[in-house]
C-alpha cells in the first residue's frame, strides 16, 4: 500500500479519535471515579474513539515500515492539527483569528517543505 495513502489514512483517524473524545467527553459523569469509568464503558463514542485509535496505530505503524519515521509523524500530526482547526470552526464554532490562520499556513508551508525534502528511510 501507498505510504501517503497510509498517511492519510492515519491522520483522518487522528481526527476522528480527537473527535470522538471530545463528544464522549461530553456526556461523561464526573461525580466519582467509578461513573466515569462505567460512562466511558457504556458510551459509544468512547467505542468509536477505541477503534478509530485502532486504526490510527495500525496505519502509522504501516507508514512508518514504509517511510521515515520523522516524516510520517510530523505529516499525520500535522494534518490532524489543521484538519481539526477546520472542523472546529465549521462544526463547533470555534473561533479563528488571523493569528490562527497565519499559524496554520505556516503548518502546511512546513509540510511541503518537509514532504519535498522527503526521505524514505
Amino acid at each position: 500500500m501507498n505510504h501517503w495513502l497510509l498517511i492519510m489514512i492515519a491522520a483522518g483517524s487522528n481526527v476522528a479519535l480527537n473527535l470522538c473524545l471530545k463528544k464522549g467527553g461530553q456526556g461523561l459523569n464526573v461525580s466519582s471515579p467509578w461513573a466515569i469509568a462505567m460512562s466511558i464503558l457504556t458510551s459509544g463514542w468512547m467505542w468509536l474513539a477505541v477503534l478509530s485509535a485502532g486504526f490510527l496505530l495500525t496505519a502509522f505503524v504501516a507508514a512508518i515500515r514504509l517511510y521515515s519515521l520523522s516524516l510520517t509523524y510530523t505529516v499525520v500530526t500535522a494534518l490532524a492539527m489543521v484538519l481539526l482547526t477546520v472542523i472546529g470552526m465549521l462544526l463547533h464554532q470555534e473561533s479563528v483569528n488571523p493569528a490562527r490562520i497565519a499559524g496554520l499556513g505556516l503548518i502546511i508551508a512546513g509540510l511541503a517543505v518537509t514532504a519535498m525534502a522527503g526521505g524514505s528511510s
